[in-house]
C-alpha cells in the first residue's frame, strides 16, 4: 500500500489553467520538483506510465509539485517478467511514441512524458494545441 499526503491546492493542471503568466523561477522549481519525484520512482525500478500535468499536484503556498495517481505504476521488468501484451496507458499527448508503436514501457517513456509536460509549463500552452486528437 502507498499512502500519499492531501494537497489541496489541486492539479498542475488546474493551475496552468488559471495562471498563463508564471515566472521563470517557478517553472524551474516545478521541474526541478517532478525530476526529483521522478528520480525517486525510478531508483525503486517502477515506472509510472501514465505521467501528466493532471497527475501533479500543486502546492500552492510553496510553489512545490509532486507526482500522484500510481495506480499504472508497474516495476521496471514488468513486461519481461510477465510477457504479455503491451496495452496502451496514458494520456494523449503525454505518451511516449514508442508506446504507441507497441513497444514495451521503459523509463525513457516516463522521461518523454516529463519533456511534455516542461513544454506546457514553459509555453503556457497544451502540447499540440493546434492539431487535433485524430491527427496525433
Amino acid at each position: 500500500m502507498m499512502v500519499l499526503e492531501y494537497i489541496k491546492d489541486g492539479s498542475l493542471r488546474n493551475y496552468l489553467d488559471k495562471n498563463n503568466d508564471i515566472i521563470w523561477k517557478n517553472k524551474i522549481l516545478y521541474s526541478d520538483y517532478i525530476i526529483y519525484g521522478l528520480n525517486k520512482i525510478h531508483a525503486k525500478e517502477l515506472i509510472h506510465r501514465d505521467l501528466h500535468v493532471g497527475n501533479i499536484l500543486h502546492r500552492g503556498i510553496f510553489n512545490a509539485t509532486c507526482i500522484s495517481d500510481m495506480g499504472l505504476c508497474k516495476p521496471a521488468n514488468y513486461n519481461k517478467v510477465e510477457n504479455t501484451k503491451n496495452n496502451i496507458y496514458g494520456v494523449l499527448p503525454y505518451v511516449a511514441p514508442e508506446i504507441l508503436r507497441g513497444q514495451n514501457y521503459t523509463k525513457a517513456a516516463d522521461i518523454y512524458s516529463f519533456g511534455i509536460i516542461m513544454y506546457e509549463v514553459i509555453s503556457c500552452l497544451p502540447p499540440y494545441h493546434d492539431i487535433s486528437h485524430d491527427k496525433m
